[in-house]
C-alpha cells in the first residue's frame, strides 16, 4: 500500500518465494538489506479501474500464505510475444508480470484495471522471457521489511507448514518456501 507520508514507496506484504527458487536458482534475502528481484502475479479476475490511482491493498491472510493483494496499475503492451502469455500490470511503476487470469483475457494495453491475487518472486527464466517481450527492464532493487520461513512439518499423516519468522532466506535441507514483506523507495 502506498504509506500516507511517503508517496514514493510502494510496499508488498507477504511475496512468496518458493523452495525451488531457494535450492535451485540461489535465491537469497536478508531483513533490512536489498534485493533485486522481478514481481509476477497468479489470480483469476481483474476487473476496469478507471477511476483509482495506483494501488496496493493487502487483504486479510492466513499467516502460511501468501498474501491475496488487490493491484491497481495500468495494463502495458508487450513489444514482442511472450512465449509465457499472460499480460504486465505496472502497479506505481513497478512491472509485475501476471502469469494468469483465466477466465478472464488478458486486459487492453493502456487499460486501468485491478487485478486480485498473489504475488511471487519470478524465477529467471521469467524474468528474462518478460523483460524480453517488453523491451524494458522488470527487476527492481526492494528492501526487506519481514521474512517467514514457511516451515514443512508431518504430523498425524498430514503435511502443512509452520510459520517461523527470521533474519534470512538460505537454503536448507528441507522444501520450505518464504513470505517476505517488500518496500520499493524510489
Amino acid at each position: 500500500m502506498l504509506s500516507q507520508n511517503d508517496r514514493n514507496a510502494l510496499t508488498l506484504p507477504g511475496v512468496l518465494v518458493t523452495a525451488g527458487l531457494v535450492g535451485s536458482s540461489d535465491f537469497r534475502a536478508q531483513v533490512g538489506g536489498r534485493t533485486v528481484l522481478t514481481l509476477e502475479a497468479h489470480g483469476d479476475h481483474w476487473a476496469p479501474g478507471e477511476d483509482l490511482n495506483p494501488s496496493v491493498t493487502a487483504l486479510p491472510r492466513s499467516s502460511a500464505g501468501p498474501t491475496e493483494l488487490l493491484l491497481t496499475g495500468i495494463a502495458l503492451p508487450f513489444v514482442r510475444t511472450c512465449p509465457l502469455g499472460g499480460w504486465v500490470l505496472d502497479v506505481d511503476g513497478v512491472p509485475i508480470h501476471v502469469g494468469t487470469s483465466y477466465p478472464d483475457p488478458p486486459p487492453a494495453a493502456g487499460q486501468r484495471v485491478r487485478f486480485r491475487g498473489t504475488v511471487e518472486v519470478a524465477d529467471g527464466y521469467v524474468a528474462d522471457e518478460v523483460q524480453a517481450a517488453l523491451r524494458r527492464p522488470t527487476d527492481r532493487s526492494w528492501l526487506v521489511q519481514r521474512i517467514v520461513r514457511l516451515k514443512p512439518v508431518t504430523g498425524g499423516g498430514q503435511r502443512t507448514v509452520r510459520p517461523e519468522p527470521i533474519t534470512s532466506i538460505r537454503h536448507t535441507a528441507d522444501s520450505s518456501s518464504y513470505l517476505i514483506d517488500l518496500r520499493d523507495q524510489r
